[in-house]
Formats: C-alpha cells, sequence, structure tokens
C-alpha cells in the first residue's frame, strides 16, 4: 500500500513538473494591447512552442491569458489563432508594415483609446529563421486622437490581423 502511495505522489509531482517545463517552453506569439494615453488598461497574450507560423506538429502547445489569467480555449483555435498570425508576421506575406502616419489635428479632449495587436515577427533568411521580435503590426483607434495605426500592406495579411484582433477582442468581451 506504501508502495502506491508513494507511486502515486511520485508521478503527481512528475505531473506538476512537466507542467511547469511546458510553460516555461511557451514564446509570446501574439500580444493584444488596449491603450488609454500611454497606458496599458488590458492585454491578451497568445503563446505557443513554436515560433515557425509555418510548422505544425502533434505537440504544439498553446496558452493564451487575458490579464495574466489563463483561458482554455479548443485547440482548433488556438490552430486558428496561429495560421492567421503567418500572413502578418513576416515581410514576403505582409508585404511589410505601413507605420502610423501623421494625422490631422484632432479636437477631441481627454485620453487617446486604441488597440495595437502586436506578433511575433520573424525575419528569413536562406529559409531560416534568423531573428524574432514583438512588433506591432495592427492598430485600430477608438477615438480620433489615437494615431498608432499599424497595417500590414497586403490585404490579405490585413484582413488576417483584423481577424486575430477580433477574436482575441471577442474573447475577451465574453470574459469582462
Amino acid at each position: 500500500m506504501k508502495f502506491f502511495i508513494s507511486f502515486g505522489l511520485c508521478l503527481i509531482s512528475s505531473f506538476v513538473m512537466l507542467s511547469d517545463v511546458a510553460k516555461a517552453e511557451q514564446i509570446l506569439l501574439l500580444n493584444l494591447q488596449y491603450k488609454s494615453d500611454k497606458t496599458t488598461t488590458k492585454e491578451i497574450h497568445f503563446y505557443g512552442n513554436d515560433i515557425n507560423p509555418n510548422s505544425v506538429s502533434i505537440n504544439d502547445r498553446f496558452l493564451l491569458t487575458i490579464n495574466g489569467k489563463s483561458i482554455q480555449l479548443p485547440k482548433q483555435l488556438y490552430r486558428r489563432l496561429d495560421w492567421l498570425r503567418r500572413s502578418f508576421s513576416y515581410d514576403s506575406l505582409s508585404g511589410g508594415i505601413q507605420q502610423p502616419k501623421e494625422e490631422e489635428s484632432c479636437a477631441l479632449g481627454g485620453a487617446s483609446e486604441g488597440i495595437i495587436l502586436k506578433a511575433r515577427y520573424l525575419t528569413y533568411k536562406n529559409s531560416r529563421i534568423v531573428a524574432s521580435e514583438m512588433k506591432p503590426v495592427f492598430g485600430l483607434a477608438q477615438n480620433c486622437l489615437f494615431t498608432d495605426i499599424y497595417k500590414p500592406v497586403n490585404l490579405n495579411a490585413q484582413e488576417d490581423a483584423r481577424a486575430v484582433f477580433e477574436i482575441l477582442n471577442n474573447l475577451s468581451l465574453l470574459q469582462d
């Protein structure tokens, strides 16, 4: 009997350690930030264990957090987010990311309000990833004071970035 209890405790601690290792390997892939002036008021993080959106494995693991709280989603939704990020996560498909332009003055008073989607942006050389960084790829103004409007040059990449934005925003609304 003591053997079974001891074996069970060992097995449970192994699973706990394994889950900690799995979490440690998670890489930030997408980040949706709700901004009020320079302050981030809400943040959604999407993590995965592989930065390359062109590869898929049965061992892929994903995690989504809203303001630090872990949210469980169907595996198909995790895979959809991972697949959508492909078209706006490197220059050859996104066409590059348009930077914010100088906007005309806005007579509205108060804080600038908007939402920015950042993605793990990859640099390829000879078909290999040589660098990656979190980069703003899509922005949506919620009032005329918000000028951080990024978007991919390629129209399909713009649509995919907007789709990721909408999925993450809707998940956030469901959690509120």
